[in-house]
């Protein structure tokens, strides 16, 4: 349970320390909708006692961080206030552009030191969107009251989460063009099924996987440009949202992943893949090498449910969108 040490000075002159407790609420802020991400003055009440923070900005994204990458420290370029008011305060009172006059302020207490770290990630996804969690610690948090007495707590104390949301990838304008700068698929050294190859493209924190057939990736140029095909209503393609970071290793694996990670599963149920091979000029030692282009046509994509409360939700149909290429060559 977290919670924070206070320094109070009594009228008698001696020193008060008071254990106050703020686990059990929620950050409120000021609402800034437009770009969430760049919010940076959150607040927790409860009752007549606040604690406010200033975030140093930058720190909040749309995706999953690596441990001790968004960090700030306190007093600057953050900072952290707790206050005590002479009665219960709303969020009018740090909302509004006029705040009101009551409650007045009775003790405050400033941080003087404290390391903040921001653990990003996903908290869970539909067919429209990703939602991200932002969990803000404090360690070493010192306080001191208006005496300059202070204190510090060497343990690390969570601030509590914040919630942003994003678009997933194939709700983009552009479905999956995150996806552009990876050109090329790598392919995976297991096969997911005879006669197959898994190739594959990792994104922070979500992988595109396809299962192809091997002879659909033929060391032959397409005749007259016209493509193969394959019909991607089996599964073939696959949309994978984790709330982890993606390591090469996840999208070969896939199904099979650590029960700790947990996994938002989007399948393709129907559509094609369209695989349009051109050969290339030989290499320095003569050899021939082919390069398939890949285009997803119509596919729809389903939101794999839990098999138990939650049921399987189709997606809005994606229409031909360039999907980057995979090379073979001739040995």
């Amino acid at each position: 349970m977290s919670f924070l040490w206070l320094l109070f000075a009594c009228d008698d002159g001696d020193l008060q320390i008071e254990q106050v407790d703020f686990d059990a609420v929620n950050i409120s802020t000021c609402g800034n909708f437009d770009e969430p991400t760049e919010t940076t003055f959150f607040f927790k009440i409860d009752g007549d006692e606040a604690l406010l923070l200033n975030l140093a900005s930058g720190l909040l994204k749309n995706e999953t961080s690596t441990t001790g990458t968004l960090t700030s420290v306190i007093p600057s370029p953050s900072n952290l206030i707790y206050r005590l008011f002479s009665d219960n305060v709303s969020q009018a009172y740090f909302c509004d552009a006029i705040p009101p006059l009551e409650p007045t302020v009775s003790k405050e207490n400033t941080a003087t030191a404290g390391d903040i770290s921001i653990n990003t990630k996903v908290s869970s996804a539909t067919t429209t969107i990703k939602n991200y969690a932002h969990t803000i610690s404090i360690t070493g948090l010192s306080l001191t009251n208006d005496q300059g007495e202070s204190i510090t707590d060497s343990s690390t104390f969570e601030y509590g989460d914040f919630t942003t949301t994003t678009d997933n990838s194939v709700q983009l304008e552009t479905p999956f063009s995150n996806y552009a700068a990876i050109d090329a698929f790598t392919v995976c050294t297991n096969a997911p099924s005879d006669g197959s190859i898994r190739l594959q493209k990792l994104i922070n924190d979500e992988f595109i996987a396809l299962d192809i057939p091997i002879d659909s990736l033929a060391n032959m140029a397409t005749v007259d440009t016209i493509p193969r095909k394959v019909s991607l209503e089996t599964g073939l393609f696959k949309y994978i949202v984790l709330d982890t970071l993606v390591s090469e290793e996840m999208p070969c694996a896939y199904p099979t992943l650590s029960e700790e990670i947990q996994s938002w599963r989007y399948h393709s149920t129907a559509g094609n893949l369209s695989i349009e091979t051109v050969e290339n000029a030989p290499d320095a030692e003569g050899k021939l090498s082919y390069t398939h282009n890949f285009t997803l046509e119509n596919i729809v994509l389903t939101l794999l449910g839990d098999d138990e409360s939650v049921e399987d939700a189709a997606l809005n149909p994606i229409e031909n969108i360039p999907m980057g290429s995979y090379i073979t060559s001739v040995d």
